[in-house]
């Protein structure tokens, strides 16, 4: 039989992770699960991206409440079902088979057989679908004999005194990404009266409900900040720290601020580039270099009287090559595949648009026998954990150029007013461009500029050329002695 400070041990949150689940846990992990344990608690915590919310603390209060309650319900929601399903539940199933058979996880739901405990997960804008749920009655019948869900650790007869006492068992509300969903959300959650409540999110805006739980509603809460200096695995880890210091450096400041450091965006944030360095880039103030080693084009398609794009560049220099808008495929076709001869710009180097329309007119380049590269900007980015897609990719690298005086852009007015519509999301994660339908026009050639320099290795550019004269001057060529006449003093 185990002895009772051991039992009081599971009962805490933080106690079952580390004695139950023996999970070493950092100092603000702990705190967030022994401010869990209480009845009535609230709880709201803003963190560093990667700082294990998911994988350690919503995994333990998961797995806590449907041990430790009979017949508890555990509600988790996030703005994104990728969250709950790429990383929550790989967690709890992974845990389930250690801790027993009685534990069963499957899509956005689980059951504990032994105690009768629920988990729901569901990703929404709907706030329908948080409504509803309340504290479960508790079961009477369900308590005794088989029901013992600490058989071995305590007798019948103490868990039925133990269980006895309580009316209601245990409804926990787990808001993952809590900085996503609406206040309806919120307002419908509110609605439940949650026997424990905990928001966890990366901090966006500073405005919304998930801001107002710090600051507005901070009364309401306890609230918790985590920094990427508060977990090991990221501030003692050389590599990672490598990582995040390199995004200190290069990242924008509110990007920073939210993923790096846990703190809101200023208002305000949200616009990808910053419109004085896109006016350097455009007024002369840039060098040229590359020239000759980084030749490419980039062909924005489009329909519906949209205008078709075609920029290309050499070296960090860009220029607008054509614009126009030709409904035979056939013709464009031809318009461009001329253009890349003139410019000497092989097919492999022209970035197309191969999205809608795209792909009709880019298998009509196959036929014609000039095979272009297609760009999915709804593809895969290079760096999967910050963005969503190669669109909101090649367009922060575009920004980040302009930011750092790398790239010539042409002075051109409608450029610049679809550079300065840009927008991202800033309670993504990751990172995401507000639809283009949202925008006052479609992006055609920001688009077009974005895959021109999707490629570009600035470093590279400016590198010094290797030197190999030693070996293609003959005035300068290494040579060994025997090469060498002898003179009158050699022997």
């Amino acid at each position: 039989m185990m002895d009772i400070e051991t039992l009081q041990l599971l009962a805490n949150a933080d106690g079952y992770a580390r004695a139950r689940l023996g999970i070493n846990l950092y100092p603000w992990q702990s705190r967030i699960l022994s401010a869990m344990s209480p009845r009535g608690a609230r709880v709201a915590v803003r963190t560093c991206n990667e700082s294990g919310k998911t994988s350690t603390v919503v995994l333990a209060l998961v797995l806590w409440h449907m041990e430790s309650f009979v017949s508890s319900l555990t509600v988790t929601t996030s703005g994104s079902y990728r969250q709950i399903k790429d990383q929550l539940y790989p967690h709890l199933q992974a845990w389930g088979g250690r801790l027993g058979k009685c534990w069963e996880f499957g899509d956005g739901w689980g059951k504990n057989h032994a105690t009768g405990s629920r988990l729901v997960s569901f990703s929404t804008d709907n706030p329908g679908k948080a409504e509803g749920w309340h504290e479960p009655p508790r079961m009477p019948g369900e308590i005794v004999g088989a029901s013992n869900p600490l058989r071995g650790l305590v007798s019948d007869a103490e868990w039925v005194e133990m269980a006895g006492a309580a009316d209601k068992t245990s409804l926990m509300l787990l808001m993952d990404e809590a900085k996503t969903p609406p206040q309806a959300l919120y307002d419908a959650f509110e609605r439940c009266h949650a026997t424990r409540w905990c928001n966890l999110s990366s901090p966006g805006a500073s405005h919304g409900p998930f801001y107002d739980c710090f600051h507005k509603f901070s009364r309401r809460w306890e609230t918790h900040h985590v920094t990427w200096t508060d977990c090991p695995h990221l501030c003692d880890d050389p590599v990672k720290r490598a990582e995040i210091e390199g995004q200190i450096e290069n990242l924008r400041p509110e990007l920073v601020q939210s993923m790096i450091y846990g703190e809101f965006m200023p208002v305000g944030a949200g616009q990808v580039f910053d419109m004085v360095c896109v006016d350097t880039a455009m007024g002369g103030g840039v060098r040229h270099v590359g020239e000759g080693q980084y030749r490419r084009a980039a062909l924005d398609i489009s329909a519906g009287g949209d205008e078709q794009v075609l920029a290309a560049c050499d070296g960090n220099r860009a220029w607008i090559e054509w614009t126009g808008f030709e409904r035979d495929d056939h013709r464009l076709c031809e318009i461009v595949s001329s253009r890349l001869v003139r410019l000497g710009i092989p097919p492999e180097n022209c970035f197309s648009d191969d999205g809608g329309l795209g792909k009709i007119v880019n298998n009509q380049f196959d036929r014609i026998g000039c095979p272009v590269r297609r760009f999915d900007f709804g593809g895969e980015p290079m760096d999967k954990g910050l963005y969503l897609n190669a669109r909101a990719e090649a367009y922060f690298r575009l920004a980040d150029f302009c930011r750092l005086g790398q790239v010539i852009l042409p002075d051109d007015e409608r450029l610049r007013e679809e550079m300065a519509f840009a927008r991202y999301d800033i309670d993504s994660s990751p990172i995401k461009l507000v639809p283009k339908n949202k925008l006052p026009r479609s992006p055609n050639r920001s688009d077009a500029l974005a895959m021109l320099f999707w490629e570009m290795d600035y470093a590279r550019l400016t590198a010094p050329p290797e030197d190999h004269s030693d070996i293609t001057s003959p005035t300068r060529r290494r040579r060994d002695r025997d090469e060498f006449a002898g003179g009158p003093w050699d022997d």
